[in-house]
């Protein structure tokens, strides 16, 4: 048996900055982690497939840099960040680049789509899609949008999230990245800081009748005065972390109200830029032409490497989600669809595929708040048991963060700040 001051469950974001808060604090803590690496869905590999490459499975680009967290620790480190989304763009109509009145038309309908969007009614929440109203199926264009605004960057599709969740996450200001890799990163930031991990060591179970709280693992009971959980809210609605006795109700409600969406990423290795005639870092993506049809958006050559990563979100992700062969051909014709039999061309066999759908330590990229449920995040930070049990992370935060490694970072240190008494129970 171990014991503890506090115990942390889940060695992402959120848990690291939490551990390194509490530490740097004089608190013992010991941190909790069921996958075989810290750094939860902040991850940088190197698939074979990519022949060395590195690539960010999950986060990528750090967040409105003007309040970001991770930026003053990095600069601290003299770690150099770049602007992202430098890149040129084409978009493509019918299987050919669109127009240069396309995409003004484009530009204006995206500015009519966010004035209708903002200007709807807060109260009562309601979906995004009902928002929108007719322009929704009125404009050829508003597809396109609604998959940009929702199914990619919120990962959910647009009839399934709250309007008052998609209006506070709108994560404006500059992005960055770091050189090698987000994931990288956040390691080199808060791994050392954090103390002590045991990975592959799950929490199956906390016990908080008592006046000290009882995590079971496989390797025994850790026990603790305090708990923070990390994991995410796929993880704690498909059960795979008990709690005894059961959660209160408004805890328990805000953890249904946060499901988990998805942004997959698909990579595959490409001929040089130059043989398409493109600069390298493209962005390309094609006009949806319906609601119901799958939109991806690629990013070629990012860095001067020699593959592609098409991003795709919502119910087209969780499609193919577990069909990695699916997802391969998703991109492919999409390719084809961009630029004919040339995409056939340049490919080379095989690629890669995130699994953050299946990965059982995750199931998903990051949260949304259903319909209706817009105080779901705050409900979820509230401590429970009179402040011996805490949930922390992305899906916490009503700052506007929600589903970014700076918003699980921040939230990190806020239940770390409520165990040292530095605030209040209310949220940040």
């Amino acid at each position: 048996m171990s014991e503890v001051d506090v115990a942390i469950i889940g060695a992402g974001a959120a848990g690291l900055a939490a551990a390194a808060a509490l530490r740097g604090a004089g608190r013992r803590t010991l941190i909790l982690e069921a996958a075989a690496q810290p750094g939860g869905r902040a991850r940088t590999t190197r698939p074979a497939a990519l022949g060395g490459a590195w690539l960010d499975e999950g986060a990528a680009w750090i967040h409105m840099a003007e309040t970001n967290p991770v930026v003053p620790m990095a600069e601290a480190r003299r770690v150099p960040l770049k602007k992202a989304f430098r890149n040129a763009s084409l978009m493509f109509v019918q299987g050919r680049a669109a127009t240069a009145t396309e995409h003004a038309e484009y530009d204006a309908a995206s500015a009519r789509w966010e004035a209708i969007v903002m200007a709807a009614p807060a109260v009562p929440d309601r979906a995004l899609a009902a928002a929108i109203g007719p322009f929704r199926h009125e404009n050829p264009w508003a597809p396109t949008i609604e998959a940009w605004e929702a199914s990619l960057i919120q990962s959910v599709d647009a009839p399934y999230l709250s309007l008052a969740d998609f209006r506070l996450n709108q994560l404006d200001g500059t992005n960055l990245m770091p050189p090698e890799g987000f994931g990288q990163l956040l390691l080199d930031l808060l791994l050392d800081s954090a103390g002590p991990i045991r990975v592959n060591c799950p929490a199956t179970r906390i016990d908080w009748s008592g006046p000290h709280l009882r995590i079971d693992t496989p390797e025994g009971v850790v026990t603790a005065a305090q708990v923070i959980v990390t994991v995410s809210t796929g993880v704690l609605q498909a059960g795979g972390l008990r709690f005894t006795p059961s959660l209160p109700p408004q805890t328990a409600q805000a953890i249904d109200d946060l499901p988990m969406g998805l942004l997959s990423k698909i990579v595959a290795r490409a001929a040089g830029a130059d043989r398409l005639g493109m600069t390298a870092t493209t962005h390309l993506f094609r006009r949806r032409e319906s609601l119901s049809a799958p939109f991806l958006s690629t990013i070629a050559w990012p860095r001067g490497t020699d593959h592609v990563i098409a991003f795709v979100g919502g119910d087209a992700a969780w499609a193919v989600a577990e069909d990695p062969r699916a997802a391969d051909s998703l991109f492919r014709a999409e390719w084809r669809a961009m630029l004919g039999s040339e995409a056939d061309r340049i490919f080379a066999p095989g690629g890669f595929t995130t699994d953050w759908a299946t990965d059982p330590h995750h199931l998903g990229a990051y949260s949304y708040a259903r319909p209706g449920a817009a105080r779901a995040r705050a409900l979820l930070s509230e401590p429970v048991g009179e402040g011996r049990l805490l949930f922390a992370g992305e899906a916490c935060r009503t700052d506007g963060t929600a589903g970014t490694v700076g918003g699980a970072v921040s939230d990190g240190r806020r239940a770390a700040a409520i165990i040292l008494g530095q605030e209040g129970t209310g949220h940040l």
